[in-house]
């Protein structure tokens, strides 16, 4: 009856200790490795945070400099103010006569305006600010010679035809 109920004779064979349970050392490891995590993460956080004050606070103690009233004179401005219609005057040529711009010319072309358009705004509020007409002056500046780089582009790439 027995041979009926253990037909491979397991019950002759020796017992066998199970292995060690591992489970604490693994637990520890697991736990280690997410304090370390953890740790990095909120010295992250940290560190993050602190570069966001220090620049909040070095941009609010940031005092604007004052435009010294000496060197303002009708002249000058009226000058500046010249040029940068006759630039303008220019870009406008420039623009009828230039075909399609490659795209990382077309982006420096966009942020150009959108400086432009940002001092003249500022502008708006201070019509009379010498360093105000002379940023819009040197962008105005760079944008032509943006227009006159790919003019010359243009006419190179027609010439060798």
């Amino acid at each position: 009856m027995q041979k009926e109920r253990d037909p491979l004779n397991l019950s002759s064979l020796p017992l066998v200790t199970p292995p060690a349970d591992n489970w604490p050392e693994i637990r520890a490891a697991l736990l280690k490795q997410s304090r370390r995590q953890r740790f990095a993460r909120y010295a992250g956080a940290a560190l993050a945070a602190a570069a966001t004050v220090t620049l909040a606070v070095g941009l609010f103690f940031q005092q604007p400099t004052p435009e010294p009233p000496a060197t303002v004179t009708p002249q000058t401005l009226d000058s500046l103010i010249t040029l940068s219609q006759q630039l303008e005057n220019a870009i406008r040529s420039y623009r009828s006569e230039v075909g399609g711009m490659p795209t990382d010319s077309l982006v420096y072309q966009v942020e150009l305006e959108d400086l432009i358009a940002q001092v003249d705004d500022e502008l708006s509020a201070r019509p009379d600010s010498q360093q105000l007409w002379s940023q819009r002056v040197n962008l105005l500046l760079d944008l032509s010679q943006l227009y006159e780089n790919q003019l010359r582009r243009d006419y190179h790439r027609m010439a060798s035809l």
